[in-house]
């Protein structure tokens, strides 16, 4: 092995640790915390499998990374290959898949336009002399392709205008908004605005209000963030953000966000008018806070399991599945969500309806926790009962 190739492992292998500890997706924390050798272990995921299988979930494709709905019939997904990812739409009605473009390299975010034309991309290649580059990139999926915007920075470091079809991210002078169809870019904010939160080298992200009259801007990386608001003239800062990712306007007057450190993250909504936050629920492993705009649905995880906030009705609802990544159809009618990076639809209305069976078998998963809590020889590390806890309290409260 070459020094050159060492180099190279070590640099690899040191962002995909951070991109694992501080951007983790799709994470089987079971495997962290149980020995893969237990027979419970084995047991765990099949039940959990099979609770899709109760409520008629259909399976789409494995080995998925990052999907999206196109529209209420397309979803757009993001497949893992050995050195290879490739991008594909399915319709559910016609079961019929299309592939729609190749990329090399590691892909550590992605997210689409508004308007299903464009997919976004941030991704991580092997430059010349072995070092790894972050790349923006913006995939046409009619044309077949592609932009590249250059940024040095390997995870997500830009966010989409409230259209959901252009993107905002961080020049020398300040934040742009670039239109993919024009090549045009337009100031809408001087880093000067902003200046008091930005700490060293790391990227400013800008998240603009549906209406464009307010902005929220983060600062910062690894957990630790400064975040800022302007609106009318007037600006102020917001203390105690964990995540640059995990931020959604849901309205012209809330942001949902994530506060809280590993094991311990909470979901929270600020209202800017009161500059008060209200808690949505807290003491989680992971939160993966998603927002479906024309559903009008925040979608988050407690200790993995998904909970869903209807906006409109101001309601919270535990779903019963894990999962990751859950995004709803315009109608909200039905999800994507990912589990153990397999790519699942499901209804709604089927969860409702076969609600007996799924709680029979969230019960069944609940009772092999508490196995587990009893049998130290099949725990993975001094943390593993404190895990096996807070997965018997989540699965205890779908039981009830």
């Amino acid at each position: 092995m070459t020094k050159r190739t060492i180099i190279f492992l070590a640099e690899l292998g040191s962002v995909l640790c951070l991109y694992t500890s501080t951007f983790s997706r799709d994470v089987n924390l079971d495997a962290i915390y149980i020995n893969i050798n237990s027979p419970y272990y084995t047991k765990l995921l099949e039940r959990k499998l099979t609770a899709y299988q109760s409520v008629n979930s259909q399976l789409i494709d494995r080995d998925v990374i990052f999907a999206f709905w196109k529209d209420g019939f397309t979803v757009l997904y993001i497949k893992e290959f050995p050195e290879l990812n490739i991008l594909y739409s399915y319709n559910r009605n016609t079961q019929s898949y299309d592939e729609l473009y190749r990329l090399s390299g590691i892909i550590t975010s992605a997210k689409n336009s508004s308007n299903g034309k464009f997919i976004f991309v941030k991704r991580l290649r092997q430059t010349g002399d072995l070092l790894l580059q972050g790349e923006t990139i913006v995939i046409d999926i009619y044309s077949k392709k592609i932009k590249v915007l250059a940024s040095p920075y390997p995870f997500i470091d830009f966010s989409l205008s409230p259209s959901g079809n252009e993107l905002l991210y961080e020049t020398e002078r300040g934040i742009v908004e670039f239109f993919p169809d024009s090549n045009n870019k337009n100031i809408i904010i001087g880093k000067h605005e902003y200046s008091d939160i930005i700490k060293s080298h790391s990227p400013t992200i800008a998240y603009m209000s549906p209406n464009k009259k307010k902005i929220m801007l983060v600062n910062g990386s690894g957990g630790l963030y400064r975040a800022k608001f302007i609106s009318s003239g007037k600006s102020w800062q917001l203390a105690g953000i964990t995540s640059s990712s995990e931020i959604f306007w849901i309205n012209n007057n809330q942001v949902v966000y994530r506060k809280g450190d590993a094991g311990n993250y909470s979901v929270h909504v600020y209202d800017v008018a009161a500059q008060r936050s209200a808690l949505l629920a807290g003491k989680s492993l992971n939160t993966n806070i998603q927002f479906s705009n024309l559903s009008k649905m925040v979608s988050f995880l407690q200790d993995q399991v998904i909970l869903i906030y209807d906006v409109r009705c101001n309601t919270i609802v535990n779903i019963g599945l894990e999962g990751e990544d859950v995004f709803f159809s315009p109608d909200g009618s039905r999800f994507i969500s990912l589990y153990l990076k397999k790519l699942f639809i499901s209804n709604v209305n089927m969860i409702k309806r076969k609600n007996m069976e799924l709680v029979k078998i969230t019960k069944q998963i609940n009772m092999l926790y508490k196995n587990l809590l009893e049998l130290k020889n099949d725990w993975m590390n001094e943390y593993s009962p404190e895990y096996l806890r807070k997965k018997i309290s989540v699965y205890s409260k779908i039981a009830e």
